[in-house]
C-alpha cells in the first residue's frame, strides 16, 4: 500500500473520528437533559402521590355525610354544608307556644312631632271633611340626621408669663398635639376595624358618609391613639382575670409580618382577655394566670397543664371529637357527646365490636354526668360524692385491657386527665365544655381570615388592647365609643357643653 493511500485512509478515520465525538457530544448533551427531565418527572410523581393520598385520605370523610366531614378534621372553609348537631326534630320557627312574646322596645321621642293633615278626601275629593280627634292615630320613626362632619377651628390665646418670662397656653383636653381628627373620629375607625372591615373600606365609608378624607397612615395613627389610651385598662384586665372563679381559655394562629404567631383568649364571666404571643407553649397561660386560684376550662393542648390552679376542667366536646375520629376510621357515623343514638355503620368492614362498646361507654358516662346538673343544684357535699363516683367508673372502664388501637390510645389520654373530666360535676358555674372561649377566639379568626393578621407587632399590641376593651364593654353592657371617647379625655357632658359653646359662636 502506497503513502497516499495510507495518508487518505488516514484522512478518513480521522474525519469520522470527529463525526463520532460529535455525536457522543450530542448524545451526552440529550443524556443530561433527559436526566434533568427525569428528576423532574419523578419530583412532580411524588407531589402528585402525596396529593393522592391526601385526596383518597378525604373522600371518605367529604363522600360519608356532613358529621364524618366535620369529625375527620375537615376545615369549617372546606364544608360546603352546616352540621346539624339537634338529633332531635327541628323546632318550627316564629314565637314557640307558651313563651312570653317580645319585640323591640318602642323609643321615646326626641324630636320635633310631624303632623299629617287632610283638606279633602283622598277617596272621593270631597272637601267638606271634619276631624275626629278621637280617632287620632300615631306612629314612632327613627332615623338619623345627615351625616355632617363637624370641622372647628382650635384658638389658642396665649399669654405672657413675668415668671417663666415665655408666651403660655391652654390645651385641649381631648386632642394630643398635632392630631388633625377628633376623638370620636378616632372611636369611629377603632370600632370598625374591629368590625373587620379593611383599611380600604374604612376610607371609603369615611368619605362617602362624612366626606373626610384620609390615608391609610393615618387609619392607623387613630387606631393607635387609642390603644395607648386604653393600655393602662388593658393592664387592669390583666390583673382581674386572675381574681376570678372561672377563667376559660383557648388559642388560634395569628399571622404577624407573614410568620406565625398565636392570639390567645382568656375569658370569665365579665372579662375577655386577649393575649398576641410569638409562641403556643406554655410560657403565656403560666405568665397571664400566675397566682389564678380558680377553676381553668381547656382543651387538650398540654402547656395548659403547667397552670397551676384549684382545678382544670377538660372540654369534653373535644373528648367526644377524639371518638368522633376514631368512628370515621372505622367505618361509623359520628355522634354528639349528647346522642342517644345507637350506632350507624357505614362500612362494617372497619368496625369492631371492641371499639363500639369503648365509645358507647365513654359517651354514655359522660352524658350522665351532663345530665345530672340538669335536675335541682344539690348539695356540695352531694356534689363532690357524685364525681367521684363518675371518676371512678371512668377509671375502672378505661382500664380494661382493650385490643383496639384507637380504645388503647383514647383511654391512656383520659386517664391522664382523669382528674379534669369532671370538675364541672362537684364545681358549680363551670360548663363541662369550653365554648365560651371558642366563640370568643372565633374573632381572631375571623380577622385573620380578612387581613391575615397583623404587620406589626406594634400592630399586633394594638389589636389585642382594642378587641379586649371591646368584648370586655359587650359583657358589661357598656357603649364601646363611649368608653373610648371618654378615655380619649372628652366626656357626654362636656361634648354637650362644647356643641352649646360652639353654636353660639
Amino acid at each position: 500500500m502506497t503513502n497516499e493511500n495510507k495518508q487518505g485512509k488516514l484522512r478518513k478515520l480521522k474525519k469520522h473520528i470527529r463525526k463520532l465525538e460529535k455525536e457522543k457530544k450530542k448524545l451526552s448533551e440529550e443524556l443530561e437533559n433527559e436526566r434533568i427531565r427525569r428528576e423532574k418527572l419523578e419530583k412532580d410523581n411524588e407531589d402528585l402521590r402525596g396529593k393522592l393520598a391526601q385526596l383518597l385520605g378525604s373522600v371518605m370523610v367529604l363522600a360519608a355525610s356532613d358529621k364524618t366531614a366535620e369529625a375527620g378534621g375537615v376545615p369549617s372553609s372546606k364544608i360546603f354544608y352546616k352540621r346539624n348537631r339537634n338529633d332531635k326534630e327541628k323546632k318550627p320557627t316564629g314565637g314557640q307556644p307558651g313563651h312570653k312574646g317580645h319585640g323591640r322596645k318602642r323609643p321615646v321621642s326626641n324630636s320635633p312631632s310631624l303632623y299629617v293633615t287632610l283638606d279633602s278626601c283622598p277617596f272621593c275629593g270631597n272637601s267638606n271633611i271634619g276631624e275626629v280627634k278621637s280617632a287620632k292615630q300615631q306612629r314612632t320613626v327613627t332615623d338619623i340626621p345627615p351625616p355632617t362632619p363637624r370641622i372647628y377651628d382650635v384658638i389658642y390665646h396665649r399669654y405672657w408669663c413675668d415668671s417663666c418670662k415665655k408666651l403660655v397656653r391652654g390645651e385641649v383636653p381631648w386632642l394630643p398635639p398635632h392630631q388633625e381628627f377628633g376623638p370620636f373620629v378616632a372611636s369611629w375607625v377603632t370600632y370598625h376595624r374591629l368590625l373587620g372591615l379593611t383599611i380600604g373600606k374604612i376610607r371609603s365609608s369615611l368619605f362617602e358618609t362624612y366626606s373626610i378624607p384620609t390615608s391609610d397612615d393615618t387609619i392607623l395613627k387613630l387606631e393607635r391613639w387609642v390603644a395607648d389610651t386604653l393600655k393602662d385598662d388593658y393592664n387592669k384586665l390583666k390583673v382581674e382575670i386572675v381574681k376570678a372563679k372561672m377563667v376559660n381559655a383557648d388559642e388560634t394562629k395569628f399571622r404577624i409580618g407573614g410568620e406565625n404567631g398565636w392570639l390567645w383568649v382568656f375569658v370569665s364571666k365579665l372579662i375577655s382577655l386577649f393575649v398576641v404571643a410569638p409562641t403556643r407553649s406554655h410560657a403565656v397561660p403560666e405568665e397571664i394566670l400566675d397566682g389564678f386560684e380558680g377553676v381553668l376550662g381547656r382543651d387538650g393542648w398540654k402547656p395548659y397543664d403547667f397552670v397551676h390552679c384549684s382545678a382544670h376542667q377538660l372540654d369534653l366536646i373535644h373528648v367526644n371529637r377524639w371518638l368522633e375520629r376514631a368512628e370515621v376510621k372505622h367505618g361509623v357515623e359520628p355522634r354528639t357527646i349528647l346522642s342517644s343514638k345507637s350506632a350507624i355503620l357505614k362500612d362494617s368492614s372497619k368496625c369492631s365490636k371492641e371499639f363500639l362498646e369503648f365509645a358507647d361507654g365513654v359517651r354514655s358516662i359522660l352524658k350522665r354526668s351532663i345530665d345530672y346538673l340538669k335536675k335541682p343544684p344539690p348539695l356540695v357535699e352531694e356534689r363532690r360524692t357524685v364525681r367521684f363516683h363518675f371518676q371512678d367508673e371512668l377509671e375502672k372502664f378505661l382500664s380494661r385491657e382493650w385490643e383496639d388501637s384507637d380504645a388503647i390510645r383514647i383511654s391512656k389520654e383520659l386517664l391522664k386527665r382523669l382528674n379534669m373530666l369532671f370538675t364541672f360535676v362537684e364545681v358549680e358555674g363551670v360548663p363541662w365544655h369550653n365554648n365560651d372561649a371558642e366563640q370568643a377566639v372565633r374573632k381572631g379568626v375571623l380577622a385573620r381570615k380578612i387581613s391575615g393578621g397583623r404587620r406589626t407587632w406594634t400592630g399586633a399590641e394594638v389589636y389585642q388592647i382594642l378587641l379586649s376593651t371591646l368584648e370586655t364593654s359587650k359583657k358589661r353592657n357598656e357603649n364601646f365609643i363611649e368608653i373610648v371617647t371618654e378615655k380619649l379625655g372628652i366626656s357626654s357632658t362636656e361634648c354637650l357643653e362644647y356643641e352649646s359653646v360652639a353654636s353660639k359662636t
